[in-house]
Order: C-alpha cells, then sequence, then structure tokens
C-alpha cells in the first residue's frame, strides 16, 4: 500500500543521492508522499520538487534543523516550509556556518589526536554539500585508512563524548521554532528516543512543535505505544520516516518506516504564519 516517508536525505547535505535520485528512488519504492529534510539546507527542494512533479510524487517540502537543549544536539523536522522565507535563510546560513566552523575545529582535534586529516579532504567527500558535517569527516577518516568504516570513526573519535567531538552552537530552540513557524511551517520532533533522555514528553512539554516522529528504524517497535500516548494527550501529529541517506541497510532503506499519506496533509495544516500555503520551494 502506498504510504508517506517523511524523513529523506540527499547529496545537498549528508545523502549520497541528489534530490532527483531521491525521488526516483522513493516512486520505486510505493511512497506516494515524501519529504526531503536535507540538514540545515532547502537547496535540494527546487530540484525534488521538479523530479516529483515529473513521476506524479507528493513533496513536502522540509529541512532538518539543528538545535542545542540542555547540552543535547536536538534535530527539529520543519514540514510545510516556505523555503523562500527570508527569516528562515538568515537561520540556516547561520546554522550552515556553525557547522563549516564545527568541522574546522574537529580537523585540528583530530590532529592533536596524531590522526591527520586536512580540511580539503572533508571537504572533497562533503562534494558541495550546503551543510558540512561529522558524516563527511567519518567518511573522509575512512578513505584514508583511519577506520575501517565511518561507523567506527563516529565511535572512536567524533561521535557524542569522543575525543575529537566538537558540541554544536545554534540559537535557542524557542528562537528556531519561531522561525519556522514564521516561514509557515510545522515543526516535529525528530528521532525522540535517541537524546538519551529519561522522559521525552516532559523535556519538549513546552515546546511549540506540531508533531512527534514516533515511527523511525532506531526506535524499538515496544516504545511504539509510550510515544503514540504522548502524541494523543497533546493532540500531535504522529509521523513516521526512514532517516535515509543513501546507506542500504536491512533495517534502515527507503520506505521501511511510513504512515499514512494523509499525515502529509495534517502537517500542511497545521504550519504556521502562511508560507506553505505559498508552497514555495525555491532557494
Amino acid at each position: 500500500m502506498a504510504g508517506a516517508d517523511l524523513h529523506l536525505h540527499s547529496t545537498v547535505s549528508d545523502g549520497r543521492f541528489t534530490p532527483r535520485e531521491v525521488m526516483r528512488r522513493a516512486f520505486g519504492c510505493d511512497l506516494s508522499v515524501v519529504a526531503l529534510t536535507d540538514h540545515d539546507t532547502v537547496a535540494g527542494l527546487a530540484e525534488a520538487q521538479r523530479e516529483a512533479r515529473r513521476l506524479g510524487l507528493e513533496l513536502l517540502p522540509g529541512c532538518e534543523l539543528s538545535v542545542m537543549a540542555g547540552g543535547i544536539d536536538v534535530h527539529v523536522l520543519a514540514y510545510g516550509i516556505d523555503a523562500a522565507h527570508p527569516g528562515l535563510h538568515r537561520l540556516l546560513a547561520a546554522l550552515r556556518a556553525g557547522r563549516e566552523e564545527r568541522v574546522r575545529t574537529m580537523v585540528v582535534r583530530l590532529a592533536d589526536l596524531g590522526v591527520k586529516l586536512r580540511l580539503d579532504e572533508v571537504l572533497a567527500e562533503a562534494r558541495g554539500s550546503h551543510a558540512l558535517g561529522r558524516g563527511h569527516v567519518a567518511r573522509a577518516l575512512c578513505r584514508r585508512g583511519w577506520v575501517a568504516s565511518p561507523r567506527a570513526a563516529f565511535q572512536a573519535y567524533i561521535g557524542d563524548g569522543r575525543p575529537a567531538c566538537v558540541p554544536k552552537r545554534t540559537p535557542a530552540p524557542a528562537e528556531v521554532l519561531r522561525v519556522v513557524r514564521a516561514a509557515g511551517g510545522a515543526p516535529v520532533i525528530a528521532h525522540p528516543l535517541l537524546y538519551g533522555l529519561a522522559d521525552p514528553e516532559a523535556f519538549f512539554a513546552d515546546w511549540d512543535i506540531a508533531g512527534v516522529e514516533v515511527d523511525h528504524p532506531a526506535h524499538p517497535r515496544l516504545a511504539h505505544a509510550d510515544l503514540a500516548g504522548w502524541v494523543a494527550r497533546r493532540r500531535l501529529i504522529a509521523t513516521a520516516g526512514s532517516d535515509w541517506h543513501g546507506e542500504e541497510e536491512p533495517d534502515a532503506y527507503i520506505g521501511c518506516r511510513r504512515c499514512d499519506p494523509s499525515v502529509g496533509a495534517r502537517l500542511r495544516a497545521a504550519g504556521g504564519e502562511g508560507g506553505a500555503a505559498r508552497g514555495g520551494t525555491g532557494g
């Protein structure tokens, strides 16, 4: 049965396939609604929209934003945004600048550990990405032979708490959510069980969110009932997505987590001050 995968990434951030190819692959996975949610950028939405229209797919414009809250790197999925909104562009520019500075500092820390890696090698892995990040550092480390796999790079060097990890610096959560709403978007907490929170519902109690990503490849199936209860109590929207970056893994492939296509329409309706109604996908 056709469904919606509302969490996909492309080469515009840290995915392995172009926005156009992501749409083609989604079409081949019996999906009728998809969301391209690249990290801290909307640069791939125009290309994705053109291909989605050609294929007859419904594209829900989005992006995945990083915010620091209580020392935790939380990701917010912004759906139905007006990608041309000036405030959103200013926020994304600030987030991308922070990403670049973070990667530069990680390269220095790796050198201090005796792990020689040049910034230009990381940039080569990014291949013009608009959202430089740890995934690109991990791939560069793997290519240079310092680690056996990108996953090993996170475990040894750049994962949270590891010696070369550098914390993100982001605007306050309330400011990020305000901009998303102003751009017509519906903010949704991404993969809430990945943050190590004792009580996610309490942690996000004061956040102006429209929904929660309930079904994600890293979420235990047994936890879905608890997440669904949170959604029901706050009258939020339950979403699902594969968080697909292009690596074909047994439990994380495009379309492996999906929700009813009607969720896309609910997210559009839950948007903020009007950007979603204009349907912008530029930028």
